[in-house]
């Protein structure tokens, strides 16, 4: 929504293994058909002529950014894997995340990243400056945010009320809970928003070279 806002063109793809998908899935329609087909659409249908193309991923859709576009694109992972591509890119983690640990994913993370401090990107003024074309910002902190700590609240408060009763279970039997179990004490949707997203939108904004 505030990349809208900032005058950006954002579309959001419905993929069939989405929790909320409307439709079935289907043999052969996967997130790269889905993703192309978007992007047709938008350059031969609707006649889009795109000064700079960005995209952003979270956990599963980090997959998604690196393997979209080509080098030319700005690219967003949040909690998931950094991309390795020869392309801006602007990494987004937590020590706190249980899902897809820094442990996991440390090694992936190129030399050519540089580590912002979460002091300075929360200082306004600081975003205006020239962010690295290579950026990572990791949470450090003992109430870091979790897995699921970057998605929306909304989206996330409904997906508590479902869950509740079925977190116990689940986590008698091993099974992952992708950091519902520390939402559910933390709800900080709010306050790692108030992070992340003046960071993304500057970071897209500079990269793709946005007035």
């Amino acid at each position: 929504e505030e990349l809208a806002a900032q005058g950006f063109i954002v579309c959001s793809a419905e993929y069939p293994e989405s929790l909320a998908a409307s439709y079935p899935r289907t043999q052969g329609l996967d997130r790269t058909v889905i993703t192309n087909h978007l992007l047709d659409t938008l350059r031969h249908e609707w006649n889009v002529e795109a000064r700079g193309y960005g995209i952003v991923g979270h956990s599963l859709g980090c997959g998604t950014v690196i393997n979209t576009g080509d080098d030319g694109w700005a690219r967003v992972c949040i909690a998931g894997m950094p991309s390795q591509r020869n392309s801006p890119a602007l990494f987004i983690s937590s020590v706190n995340d249980g899902a897809v640990s820094l442990g996991r994913i440390r090694g992936a993370l190129g030399s050519d990243y540089v580590l912002l401090d979460e002091g300075k990107v929360r200082d306004e003024t600081a975003l205006l400056s020239k962010l690295p074309s290579k950026s990572a910002l990791i949470f450090d902190r003992p109430d870091a945010p979790n897995h699921i700590s970057f998605l929306a609240e909304g989206t996330n408060d409904a997906m508590i009320q479902l869950l509740s009763p079925l977190l116990p279970v689940a986590q008698s039997l091993g099974i992952p809970v992708l950091d519902f179990d520390k939402y559910q004490k933390s709800r900080d949707s709010r306050q790692t928003a108030e992070v992340v997203i003046p960071l993304v939108t500057s970071y897209l904004k500079q990269t793709m070279a946005v007035p």
